[in-house]
Parts: structure tokens; C-alpha cells; sequence
């Protein structure tokens, strides 16, 4: 009975899940599965439903934005919190951890959303085009969605400890149906990735900053590459929509953030005006006028220079502490914010990682400068691993990096700050060969697959 119950509330979640979805498309709908598979149009508003997914609290709107920050060490939870976040703080979760199910259960829900659009498309009549770019998109959505779950809940594809061909990743999911999945490898889950993404390139056009088109399926593979450690492929692919002209670095990196639709965004999840959460928009945990629970370390604000752009976000609050204020308001509306998944400035950090280690320095070395010179920081005259890491640092702070790149390169993830008694109690260090790293497969989800297989640590 409890199968047969989570099963019929995983359908209904498919076609009813957001009904705010807005997107500057059309209003998405609570649809039964004969209306979402009748024809392209609905097949496509199924696919604005997918779309808003990807902006809920659980997901992009915050968690997956937020806990690899403050499981980090550029951001602090402060001892006086809403009791939000503090397992990721502390790196006490557990299988049962709100945050950790979350991460779970609406991702999983957009991959069958996007599979309901992939399983059932192809034998609809109508414009070609029209039916290719909504199989692409979806293609492109399912495959985001898988690299972020076995990012969150396997080790890194290059982490020392990971042997992708036999360590556990996350199931791969393909069709739109609730059964008891085992975990696929490491290797095939970004296997099933590139797969689809290039699927997806092959048939997808451009559809605006605020859906996938070629150039953020280039994006995200360059992101991709760079984790699989295929540099060569990370190189390619973030020279391909660095050399688009499709993009340019911001004039203003501050005003960047204030709204959706930059010259440098490739691929945003647009929240409208509609969409406002209040409280649980992104920005009101880093808001003192809203939680305010994260406020920022002295290990960012040590890593920026008089006259860099990008540290204008950080300011003193009248408590005398450091907040950010990257995320603090869009359209008037207090802490709202669309959140830029592919932009350029990663693109350069991509190709300069890559490059430096593919032995090009000299390449590295230029391309961090170019994307300083752009943020008014001084010219670098050597480059290192760490320079390179210390840049993503500055360019890509509160953005949901972090944690990812210290446990990817095999980097000890340090907090200079630490139990201060401005902070929750929390380990000043932790290792990247540490099981803590990966996160614990829902306790809901052990008990009713019993094909699961939970990670190393949390085993009961």
C-alpha cells in the first residue's frame, strides 16, 4: 500500500506540480496525462512544467544554490539562524535531513516530467521543428538534472577516492514511470549525460536565455567535461560559446545580478514577479532584513583587491558583521532572484582550469586574466591550480560552486574562520577523501526501493 500510494503521488506531482509556472511563455496547468500527451501544444506546455521544476525551493530557487556555499567556507551560518541550513553547517545530516530528502525527491520529479515530453513525442503529428526543439529541451533538462544529483549524492568523477566505473552514482531514470531503480555508475550516469546533451544539440535551436538552446547545451557540456576530467572536450566545448560572440562579459558585474537577461547569461531559471516566496525566496536567507542566517567569511573577503568589481556585494551590516547582497531583490521584490545556471564568466574559469591542466599555462594564465581585467582586478603574472580555484572563489561566490570544486580536484576545504563565536559550531576542516562529501541517500527512499544502496557513512 505505501508503494501503490507514493506512486500515484509521483503522477500527480508530474502534472501538478507548479502551477505558477510563468517563464514569459504561457501560464503552465494542472493537466491529466491523456490532455499532457494529446499534441505538441500541451506536450510543450509539459515542457514550461519541467522548467518550473527547476525553480523550486528544493532545487534551483535555493537548496542546491545554497548548501554548497555553506557547507564551504566562504559564507558562515551565524549563532543567531532560523535553524536553517545548520546540518549543512555542520556536516551533521542525516538520511531523514529535510534539505537532503528535498534534493532528492524534485529533481527526480523533473526527470519524469522531462521523460513524459521524451517517452511521448515522437509518434505526435505536426511542425518538426517545433516537435525536435521540445524533445531537445527536455533531453537537455533531464540531463541537468541527472549531473546535479550524482554531483550531490556520489563522489566527484576525478575525486582520488572515486573509481566511476564501479562506485555507485544515482539511478539513471528514462522513462516516466515510478519502480524500485538501482543506482547506475558514476560513469554511466555522465555517460547517459553527454548522451542526451548531445542528442539534444543535434536537433535543438535557439530559444532564448531563459530555455536551452545550442549554446547552453555547449555550456553545460564544458561544465561536464571538466568534472569527467576530459579536458581536451572542456576546452572544446567552452571555446565554442566563448567564440559564439553570442556573449560578452558585463560591463558591470553588480548590475549583472540585479535582473534576469544579461549579456553573459546563457541559460537562466526565470523567477516572474508572480513567483515571489517571501521569505524562501534565495535571497532572504543572506537578507539581515529577512533570516539573514549566512553572512560572509574573512576567507572571501581576504581573497579580494581595492577596485574588484565583484566584492561591491559585500557589506557591513549595522550588527557589524559582513552579508552579500548578490541576490537581494529583482523587479522591487525583496530577495527574489533568477538564478544564472550557464554564464560566461564560468566559461572563461572552464577553459583556463582545463587548459592549466592540459599543460597550458600560458593559455590559463591569460584567459584568468581576461576575465579580471573585465571585474577591475590587477594582472596575475603566474598561474597555479590554487589561483585558478581562488578565482572561481571571486567570480562565482554564493552561486553554488564551491564545495564541488574543492571535492573535484582533491582539495582539503579550509575555514580560516571558524568557531570564532560568531558561527555554529562546526569542523574547521574537512578532507575531500572524506565520505561526509557525498550526501546520504534519503531514509524514505531506502525504505521503499529495495534496490537502494546507501552510501558509505550512513549506513544504520
Amino acid at each position: 500500500m505505501k508503494k501503490l500510494n507514493i506512486l500515484f503521488l509521483a503522477f500527480v506531482m508530474i502534472f501538478a506540480f507548479s502551477c505558477e509556472d510563468e517563464l514569459e511563455l504561457q501560464p503552465s496547468q494542472s493537466l491529466s496525462e491523456s490532455e499532457a500527451l494529446a499534441d505538441l501544444q500541451s506536450l510543450e506546455t509539459a515542457l514550461y512544467g519541467a522548467y518550473s521544476g527547476l525553480q523550486a525551493v528544493d532545487y534551483y530557487g535555493r537548496e542546491f544554490i545554497v548548501m554548497p556555499e555553506v557547507e564551504a567556507n566562504l559564507v558562515y551560518l551565524s549563532l543567531n539562524n532560523s535553524n536553517r541550513f545548520v546540518s549543512s553547517y555542520n556536516y551533521q545530516w542525516t538520511p531523514t535531513t529535510g534539505d537532503i530528502v528535498g534534493m532528492w525527491n524534485t529533481p527526480y520529479n523533473v526527470i519524469l516530467r522531462a521523460n513524459n515530453i521524451i517517452n511521448n513525442i515522437d509518434d505526435k503529428e505536426g511542425d518538426a521543428a517545433l516537435k525536435n526543439q521540445i524533445k531537445g529541451e527536455a533531453l537537455a533538462i533531464r540531463a541537468l538534472v541527472h549531473f546535479d544529483l550524482v554531483r550531490f549524492f556520489a563522489k566527484q568523477y576525478t575525486n582520488s577516492t572515486a573509481t566511476p566505473s564501479t562506485d555507485l552514482g544515482v539511478p539513471v531514470v528514462l522513462e516516466a514511470k515510478i519502480d524500485e531503480p538501482v543506482r547506475n555508475t558514476i560513469e554511466e550516469v555522465y555517460n547517459q549525460v553527454i548522451a542526451d546533451l548531445n542528442a539534444a544539440r543535434a536537433i535543438i535551436g535557439d530559444a532564448g536565455t531563459f530555455r536551452f538552446g545550442p549554446d547552453a547545451v555547449d555550456a553545460l557540456l564544458a561544465r561536464v567535461y571538466l568534472y569527467k576530467g576530459d579536458n581536451n572536450m572542456a576546452v572544446q566545448k567552452a571555446a565554442t560559446v566563448i567564440g559564439s560572440g553570442n556573449y560578452t562579459l558585463a560591463d558591470d558585474y553588480m548590475d549583472m545580478f540585479a535582473a534576469p537577461g544579461s549579456s553573459e547569461e546563457i541559460f537562466t531559471v526565470k523567477n516572474e514577479t508572480s513567483e515571489d516566496r517571501g521569505s524562501d525566496n534565495l535571497g532572504s536567507i543572506y537578507n539581515p532584513d529577512s533570516y539573514g542566517d549566512i553572512r560572509v567569511s574573512q576567507d572571501l573577503i581576504d581573497l579580494y583587491e581595492e577596485g574588484d568589481q565583484r566584492a561591491g556585494f559585500i557589506y557591513e551590516f549595522e550588527d557589524g558583521e559582513m552579508y552579500q547582497s548578490k541576490f537581494s531583490e529583482q523587479d522591487g521584490i525583496r530577495g527574489l532572484h533568477s538564478p544564472k545556471v550557464l554564464r560566461l564568466g564560468e566559461l572563461h574559469l572552464i577553459r583556463a582550469e582545463a587548459n592549466f591542466k592540459l599543460g597550458n599555462t600560458a593559455d590559463a594564465l591569460a584567459e584568468i586574466n581576461a576575465l579580471r581585467a573585465a571585474r577591475g582586478a590587477s594582472e596575475l603574472t603566474e598561474v597555479t591550480l590554487q589561483t585558478i580555484i581562488d578565482e572561481r572563489h571571486r567570480e562565482l561566490s554564493f552561486e553554488g560552486h564551491t564545495t564541488f570544486d574543492y571535492w573535484r580536484n582533491n582539495l582539503t576545504m579550509v575555514r580560516q574562520q571558524c568557531n570564532t563565536g560568531l558561527e555554529v559550531n562546526s569542523p574547521c576542516e574537512v578532507t575531500s577523501d572524506n565520505f561526509q562529501t557525498v550526501h546520504p541517500i534519503p531514509q524514505r527512499e531506502m525504505d521503499v526501493n529495495q534496490n537502494m544502496v546507501q552510501n558509505q557513512g550512513y549506513l544504520q
